[in-house]
């Protein structure tokens, strides 16, 4: 079975997925032929295995190219290629999802008059009379009408996008009909998406298992929803996977602290539930117990939603029940095989899915590797239950890593650890959380309570997440190449291979105490920084700007300018535990400004783009528009008066109020002006604005009075004297490089700051990392500063 899964996969893998297989899959496979047909007349008694894997290639190759020339072929796609219209009738396949875009576009809500909210929840803005939640459902089209053309009998997937209050409200097994915008996917290998721009129609009810399901469904979300915000989303993500209520924060520090999959219903969930059953039912008998099993993965599959993923998660939670239960790598192996294998038979797509991948490598890890650790460590005298405790997630940590490597191109030092910590609870929790879905539409009261318990035992893994996530050793940057996961790979076969001897196991010891004895406290406690109670931090990136913004939340901020180097302003978000970007203003296109976005964007979920109203260079603005798609990012200029809200933070756009022409640099004075305001605390950033766009702001004089400024164009002596009087500020900062060929910051600029009462002058050609904070003892403005070599020092502010 081993050799057949294996070749089957490879044999997906070299079918491309928009098209039949080429000449270089077909080479590849006549090749292998010859091979395996040399070797299988040279040794007899490999022929059984060798024929297998044969087959198993051929297999593969004619699965996956029947599946390839099949979606070629599909209507709906080849009318998505054109961008056509389509009006389809289908059956839903999943339940309703929110899009994973939490972050609209606020400035086309701020410019109607509300304000805009991008920590409002998905896809939400404050106040805005707008069209609601966007929602992504799955559906199956058997008929419709695409591009003018009738089609009676279609079986073509479609994920549909549409807002109204009916999608929400959709369930698997229902007929609807719904017309929209065909697109092609971002992907081959995935479904053709159809935007509507009306509310869903139902055509039939729903099957009364998927009724009932969904009615579990909404009982454990609302019961969920008087938790704090962090629980609230995982006890419905846990039970029955609605991760519709967990916010961008605590999903970005999960990934850092490699918890990812724990935040929705994964093979494990299905592990749990099933072999419990059958440890409940085993009196009964083994027939007995196998169709208890059986009959709570089915009833599981119908509560999460019959989607790929869940029935991916189906399977291998059966294979780690088999191979757990019968306690034999013998009787695992070939059922992990045999999954694999049905998996690819079914959907050949899922050979390039990474979540594939991880899911066969965990259980594969889960059946080889974590019984001979147990084993071995209680052979030493620990208890069984604190070996596996122990062993499970390491060996599934080490088996994942390099597709995780490959996908995110870091390697979580705090996953092992992050995984120890919330093993007591998952189980726990989980259990408490089923029965609590279970009877929550008939005894609400118990539910409510039950609820509540799983509720805090998450909050602990929430705790977890963000804690480990802020350590500034929590990831390690690795090359995500075949040449950097090839390496890994060999690191972690030595490292596994010398751990069965005793001296490289003493020395690997050796090694990480002194990591865990040294290290660690000089980074995580020697390290300060970011100080507590930040308002502003200006990141040392050489000549031009980056000011990085609290927004109250951990691991949310607000960027200002990005600099002109990428790894260095990943670097300074790094180091302020940065996952989260809500808003990033790009004051205009100089490259000063905006050449560090990739490092800004690198690993983060980001929110709105906003920029000034220039255009030029096109070339700039193109890499713009073009590295914000990718993030699903929107890109616009916000119009004067424009305020978004971004948890604690306030942002009001001040400047320009229209484009300049025939000044001495318009797009300096193109430049996006807006005051933050915090606990009172006001910011004023000015991006590279010149007199003319000074002598404009002047005229509202009142808006500009601030705490803290960002000094104009690095300190230029271009800033007017009046200008600085009315801003009025106690603290100004500049973002200015070490002997710059300009001059910054001017003599002149610095006296005058002196000359209007600033106290407090912020460099990071001398300071390095500037932090504006807020004194705890007795509530006034004072900072921190960080020194090229990491010392942390103060600069006092004149009372």
């Amino acid at each position: 079975m081993v050799p057949i899964a294996l070749t089957a996969w490879a044999g997906c893998l070299l079918v491309p997925p928009g098209g039949p297989p080429g000449p270089p899959a077909v080479i590849a496979a006549a090749g292998a032929a010859a091979v395996l047909l040399g070797l299988a007349v040279r040794r007899p008694r490999w022929r059984a295995g060798l024929l297998a894997a044969l087959l198993g290639l051929l297999t593969g190759l004619l699965v996956a190219g029947l599946h390839s020339a099949q979606r070629a072929a599909d209507p709906l796609r080849v009318a998505a290629a054109d961008g056509g219209s389509a009006s389809v009738a289908g059956t839903v396949d999943g339940y309703p999802r929110p899009v994973a875009s939490r972050f609209t576009d606020p400035a086309a809500n701020s410019a109607a008059g509300p304000t805009a909210d991008p920590t409002a929840g998905p896809g939400s803005t404050s106040g805005a009379a707008g069209d609601g939640q966007r929602w992504a459902v799955t559906i199956t089209a058997h008929a419709g009408r695409v591009s003018g053309v009738e089609w009676a009998e279609l079986d073509s997937p479609v994920t549909v996008y549409g807002r109204g209050p009916t999608w929400a409200t959709l369930l698997p097994g229902q007929a609807i009909s719904v017309s929209g915008r065909l697109a092609s996917p971002a992907r081959a290998d995935l479904p053709p998406t159809l935007t509507s721009r009306r509310d869903a129609r139902p055509e039939s009810a729903p099957p009364w298992w998927y009724q009932a399901a969904g009615a579990v469904r909404s009982t454990l979300r609302d019961h969920a929803s008087a938790l704090p915000p962090d629980p609230a989303g995982l006890v419905p993500g846990l039970v029955v996977g609605d991760t519709g209520g967990i916010d961008d924060r605590l999903d970005a520090d999960a990934r850092t602290a490699g918890l990812t999959h724990l935040l929705a219903v994964s093979g494990s969930h299905f592990a749990l539930l099933c072999g419990l059953a059958v440890l409940l039912l085993g009196a009964a008998g083994p027939r007995v117990a196998a169709l208890g099993g059986l009959a709570v993965v089915i009833a599981l599959v119908v509560l999460v939603g019959p989607e790929p993923s869940v029935l991916r998660a189906a399977v291998m939670g059966l294979v780690t029940v088999v191979a757990l239960l019968s306690g034999r790598r013998r009787t695992g192996v070939p059922a992990l095989a045999g999954a694999v294998l049905l998996l690819l038979l079914v959907e050949p797509a899922l050979a390039r899915s990474a979540g594939f991948a991880l899911s066969v490598l965990a259980t594969g890890a889960l059946v080889l590797v974590a019984p001979w650790w147990v084993a071995a460590l209680h052979y030493r005298g620990v208890p069984r239950g604190w070996a596996q405790l122990l062993c499970i997630p390491v060996a599934a940590q080490l088996a994942t890593l390099p597709v995780i490597v490959a996908i995110s191109g870091s390697i979580s030092l705090v996953g092992v650890l992050a995984n120890v910590l919330v093993a007591p609870v998952v189980a726990p929790a989980l259990l408490v959380g089923m029965a609590a879905a279970l009877c929550g539409p008939w005894w609400p009261s118990a539910a409510q309570v039950l609820v509540a318990v799983a509720g805090w035992l998450l909050d602990w893994m929430a705790t977890v997440a963000h804690t480990l996530a802020r350590w500034p050793v929590a990831a390690l940057p690795w090359p995500a190449t075949p040449a950097g996961v090839t390496v890994l790979v060999m690191l972690l076969l030595g490292a596994v291979a010398a751990l069965r001897r005793r001296r490289p196991r003493h020395l690997l010891l050796a090694a990480l105490v002194g990591v865990l004895g040294v290290l660690l406290p000089v980074k995580v406690v020697g390290v300060g920084w970011p100080p507590p109670g930040w308002l502003l931090v200006a990141c040392e990136v050489g000549q031009g700007d980056a000011m990085v913004l609290s927004t109250g939340d951990p691991g949310t901020a607000v960027v200002v300018d990005t600099g002109p180097d990428p790894v260095v302003m990943d670097a300074c978000l790094d180091r302020l535990g940065v996952t989260t970007v809500a808003v990033l203003m790009l004051t205009h296109l100089h490259a000063d400004h905006v050449a560090g976005l990739a490092g800004a964007l690198d690993g983060r979920l980001v929110g709105p783009v906003l920029t000034g109203p220039g255009r030029d260079p096109a070339g700039t603005w193109h890499a713009i528009e073009s590295a914000a798609h990718v993030t699903g990012s929107i890109v616009s200029t916000p119009p004067v008066g424009s305020t978004y809200r971004v948890g604690a933070l306030t942002l009001t756009v001040l400047g320009p109020t229209g484009e300049f022409h025939g000044t001495e640099s318009d797009p300096n004075n193109d430049s996006l002006v807006v005051r933050a305001e915090m606990d009172g605390r006001r910011m004023l950033f000015t991006g590279d604005i010149e007199p003319p766009a000074q002598q404009a702001l002047l005229r509202s004089p009142e808006a500009l009075r601030a705490d803290v400024l960002k000094i104009p164009h690095h300190g230029s002596a271009r800033t007017l004297d009046r200008f600085l009087r009315a801003v009025d500020a106690d603290i100004a900062v500049i973002g200015v490089g070490l002997d710059n060929d300009y001059g910054h910051p001017s003599p002149k600029l610095l006296a005058a700051l002196a000359s209007a009462g600033t106290g407090t002058v912020l460099r990071t050609d001398l300071h390095g990392d500037a932090a504006v904070v807020v004194d705890p003892a007795g509530g006034g403005l004072g900072t921190r500063v960080r020194g090229p070599d990491g010392v942390i020092t103060t600069v006092s502010v004149r009372e």
